[in-house]
């Protein structure tokens, strides 16, 4: 499947985190198919994720599949990374 921005690669990403990821995206309202990869549709412009998880590497990537013409790649990643960046910088027993 190819990307429409790009692809993002995240580490230090275990089980847990991952579990952490997606309860956090079903309540808020995403929907999600799939089980590595996962196809996430976020309800908000069109955006549609999908993410792989390397369970020898601990690393998450994910990429864009689908979104409106009107929004930016940039806009995404804004959302995206620092969220991403903030779980995998949580030690598994702090994630509740």
């Amino acid at each position: 499947m190819s990307s429409l921005c790009g692809e993002h690669h995240y580490g230090n990403i275990s089980q847990t985190k991952i579990d952490k990821i997606l309860n956090e995206l079903r309540k808020n309202g995403a929907t999600i198919s799939g089980n590595n990869p996962w196809d996430v549709d976020v309800h908000n412009n069109g955006v549609i994720l999908r993410g792989t998880w390397n369970q020898a590497t601990s690393t998450l990537s994910i990429i864009v599949t689908e979104k409106n013409f009107y929004v930016p790649c940039s806009k995404i990643w804004e959302t995206i990374d620092p969220i991403i960046n903030h779980i995998s910088g949580l030690k598994d027993e702090d994630i509740i």
